[in-house]
């Protein structure tokens, strides 16, 4: 009886998720995409930028953080004015090493929540 009702569940889920699909228009948000992958090396005392965008966005980004790791000390992340759904890692390294970090990226909302997405850097200051 238990595993009845499982499937009874299981098929009365797919079925609300197709209703609200053909009727309220909801498709599912497509993953986030950051280009480049990878970024360039810097070096100690010399201005350093690197740009990353953000595609796959249903709604604009909204903001963006450092998270698991840290930037070399003088570099800093932020949202670049223009183009829209792009970040700028800026500044000037002051200490050499291989620093690794994650990115986290997050969308405004609209009627649903906004898409968040995160992705691993290694950035090599010389």
């Amino acid at each position: 009886m238990m595993q009845m009702l499982s499937r009874k569940r299981f098929a009365t889920g797919i079925a609300c998720a197709f209703v609200l699909t053909a009727v309220l228009g909801c498709t599912p948000r497509p993953a986030l995409q950051f280009s480049s992958a990878t970024l360039p090396d810097a070096q100690v005392g010399s201005a350093y930028v690197a740009t990353i965008t953000v595609s796959q966005t249903v709604t604009p980004v909204g903001g963006t953080s450092v998270q698991d790791g840290a930037l070399p000390a003088g570099l800093a992340l932020a949202l670049a004015k223009e183009p829209a759904d792009t970040i700028e890692i800026s500044g000037t390294p002051t200490v050499a090493g291989t620093f690794n970090f994650t990115i986290y990226v997050w969308c405004y909302g609209t009627n649903v929540n906004g898409q968040t997405a995160t992705q691993g850097y290694t950035l090599v200051v010389k």
